[in-house]
């Protein structure tokens, strides 16, 4: 009778399909290979062990996602296989690609018909020059603007958690924001804005009118230019007595401390979001302090 004897091919991809159910990461790695996955075997239980053992304990389908992946993958993807943390930005992005590569061997082995990674940025790479605000200097400077005003808080925020360039920030209005999803229309994507952008942007709202005046009216969400926005950032930082931060760095320092979002960051496509990603280079020299 038909189907009595399974093809060989189709014998590979029930186990394949089994070994992920099972969460089997040396049976997938072994099965599929050291020339469909281009990098040893070893190195592939290295660089995805997080995320199988994540996955097993959330319960989350690697073959068939969640509409939540690209969020939830986030997490197993910079966790440390052993020690503290952070992961340096080469090998969070290693272990980007050799996910990408499996699920590609996938669809060769016509498990999967799409790759789930897909529209998943890598992360860029470390270079030694182009340094970008630490951390530290940037917390520091929003606890000196959340004292200084509103307004320049939310916008710094803004940038600081969704990538934001100056003009289409400071473009933005009312109409384009629903605070009771956080949804916001960008001039390319819409963008589900971070808790902490949301609060930031409660009392310029309740300042506006609120939601129904606001929003009727299509008033600005930031009445300014951007001359006075970076005189306002100019004078927070000498509050802050950290070395002055330029706008341009905050938005590339955002696109470091947060590798994962590509549609929150304003971008639409893969390619676009590395090549930024690229350019924003690798952590400040936390020695250099001699910008102007």
């Amino acid at each position: 009778m038909p189907g009595d004897t399974l093809h060989p091919a189709d014998e590979r991809a029930l186990k394949l399909t089994k070994a992920f159910r099972d969460y089997d990461l040396d049976t997938i790695a072994a099965t599929l290979g050291v020339d469909a996955l281009s990098r040893p075997l070893a190195q592939v239980h290295s660089n995805l062990k997080q995320v199988f053992t994540q996955a097993h304990v959330d319960e989350i389908d690697l073959l068939q996602p969640p509409s939540h992946f690209h969020t939830w993958l986030a997490g197993p993807l910079s966790t440390p296989n052993r020690g503290p943390g952070p992961l340096k930005i080469n090998t969070l992005t290693a272990r980007v690609v050799t996910l990408r590569v499996l699920y590609d061997a996938l669809i060769t082995e016509g498990v999967l018909t799409i790759n789930p990674m897909t529209g998943y940025p890598n992360p860029g790479s470390e270079h030694a020059s182009d340094p970008i605000p630490d951390r530290e200097d940037i917390e520091q400077l929003l606890k000196t603007a959340k004292t200084s005003g509103p307004e320049l808080y939310a916008a710094l925020t803004l940038i600081d958690e969704h990538a934001f360039q100056v003009r289409e920030l400071l473009g933005l209005n009312w109409s384009r924001y629903e605070p009771s999803t956080g949804e916001l229309l960008r001039a390319r994507t819409v963008t589900v804005l971070s808790q902490p952008a949301q609060r930031a942007l409660e009392p310029l709202l309740k300042e506006a009118g609120g939601p129904l005046y606001a929003t009727e009216k299509a008033l600005p969400i930031f009445p300014m230019t951007p001359e006075d926005l970076r005189m306002q950032l100019w004078k927070a930082c000498k509050v802050a007595d950290i070395p002055h931060i330029p706008l341009s760095a905050l938005r590339r320092a955002s696109l470091r401390d947060h590798p994962a979002r590509m549609a929150a960051s304003g971008f639409t496509n893969d390619q676009a979001y590395r090549r930024a990603l690229r350019l924003a280079g690798k952590v400040v020299d936390k020695h250099r302090r001699d910008e102007p």
